[in-house]
């Protein structure tokens, strides 16, 4: 359980694990010995970071080894959704004129602060990124696209404490002026005109922490600031337009993805994340993310909208029991914009030679390999994806379930074997009548693949025992 409380509000004597704690152990209803277990706890992590001794390490703040690692992280995290006919990588070579649209080419998400947010000394925006990458042989032009209205002034008050009540509802929900459509369509006219006299044309769009932020729930998944129109006009005129989102959270894309011929998303990607997209964009690197979240259609696709219980009131039930994330829309065979796990890369991948050796003693250990091989004209990196299918469970399972995953970085024609081992927990789950977690006897399919939907190879293999743990 919780050791920890920790909120944003002053009143600290009324969180449940101060008087309210204090109030149940007196009166006998908790055991002071789980207060001892929780003190332990915090004691035994205080000791592990040296703050008892008085003799913990003065360590290191952002050093180059540091922005290497934000800029490696940066570059893992970038997610190709589209690439029509090659579009991506771009050729500098061919480039006098690029043209850049989009606040989010050019805003810093990282200047914040809180649980949701950071505060870097440094962040690199995509229209920076290019800007350097790029140097001077190429003209890099600029234009908002959309407009963001400004922000509500922040009082002196705990500003974390208010953004959980009602600032960015405040800041979201304002009705739109005539001021701001008319800049909107200004800057639309604007983009469009430009888009029409350059040799490419990136489009930077997605949300900011106005709508990526935590205590408040997103009121649909469109995009703001009629982006939706922007990305739609711009298309029109410039077909081979690049779009570019960056979120932090699955947005619609339906009314303009089918016209789009290249998709990039990228996350809030810290300090060097302007510097890895544009490495991406231009072949520098080659994409090799996957997303770690179903990215449905449109909003009531999502379980909890379909089932009918958002926003719910005193009481929810999590009618999708344990059909939780991408199980849910696998077991239920639902179309989606993205599946879970996916990502393109700029080569492609083969799988073969999926082998299975089975061992059960006194514990399962059953040994996965199977080999891939890089069968296109550039390095790249594959993630392997090996989910399990319970055949015949004695209880309502998924479709099939994520268990392991493993990235291999392979030239052009070169095969490596990756290999995967499983104990027990692979395929246990939580018997809620014996009160532990089992693996049961019976027929399960290993299968591989590079998404959830995009299964390569599999096998069956049978437990002949069922275990407890």
């Amino acid at each position: 359980g919780l050791d920890v409380e920790m909120s944003v509000t002053n009143n600290f004597d009324e969180y449940y694990m101060a008087e309210p704690l204090k109030k149940e152990i007196l009166e006998g209803n908790i055991d002071e010995s789980l207060i001892n277990e929780k003190v332990r706890n915090i004691l035994r992590l205080m000791e592990r970071l040296h703050m008892l001794s008085g003799k913990r390490a003065r360590g290191y703040y952002n050093i180059p080894k540091h922005q290497e690692e934000a800029l490696a992280i940066a570059r893992e995290s970038i997610v190709l959704l589209k690439n029509e006919n090659k579009r991506l990588p771009l050729c500098e070579d061919k480039i006098k004129k690029l043209l850049v649209i989009g606040e989010n080419a050019n805003k810093i998400h990282s200047n914040g602060g809180g649980s949701a947010e950071i505060k870097a000394l440094y962040e690199i925006s995509p229209l920076m990124g290019l800007k350097k990458r790029l140097g001077g042989n190429t003209e890099v032009i600029y234009v908002n696209g959309y407009y963001v209205e400004p922000k509500m002034e922040e009082n002196d008050a705990n500003w974390q404490e208010t953004s959980l009540e009602d600032a960015l509802l405040s800041n979201r929900n304002k009705e739109i002026s005539l001021e701001t459509k008319v800049i909107r369509d200004l800057y639309l006219k604007e983009a469009v005109e430009q888009a029409k006299r350059v040799d490419e044309v990136i489009l930077f769009g997605g949300l900011n922490h106005d709508y990526d932020s935590e205590g408040i729930d997103r009121d649909d998944m469109k995009l703001p600031y009629d982006q939706d129109r922007l990305i739609q006009e711009v298309l029109k005129v410039n077909p081979n337009t690049v779009i570019v989102m960056v979120a932090g959270s699955p947005v619609e894309m339906g009314e303009w993805i089918k016209n789009s011929k290249a998709v990039m998303w990228s996350w809030y990607a810290g300090m060097e994340g302007g510097t890895a997209l544009a490495e991406a964009l231009f072949g520098d690197i080659n994409p090799s993310g996957k997303l770690p979240v179903t990215f449905p259609n449109q909003l009531n696709d999502c379980p909890a909208h379909l089932i009918g219980e958002y926003p719910g009131g005193k009481k929810v039930s999590y009618l999708e029991g344990i059909q939780v994330g991408y199980r849910y829309y696998d077991t239920h065979q639902m179309d989606t914009q993205f599946c879970f796990g996916y990502g393109l890369s700029y080569t492609e991948f083969a799988y073969k030679n999926l082998s299975i050796i089975a061992n059960e003693n006194e514990d399962v250990s059953i040994t996965v390999s199977v080999e891939t091989t890089n069968i296109g004209c550039v390095e790249g990196s594959e993630i392997l994806q090996l989910y399990i299918a319970s055949k015949n469970a004695s209880v309502e399972r998924p479709l099939k379930e994520l268990k392991e995953f493993q990235k291999v970085l392979l030239k052009p024609n070169e095969t490596k074997e990756v290999i995967f081992t499983l104990d027990r927990k692979a395929f246990g789950f939580y018997d809620v009548n014996t009160k532990q977690f089992k693996a049961e006897s019976g027929r399960y399919e290993i299968c591989i693949g590079s998404s959830s939907k995009d299964i390569r190879l599999q096998k069956i293999i049978e437990l002949n025992n069922t275990y407890y743990y």
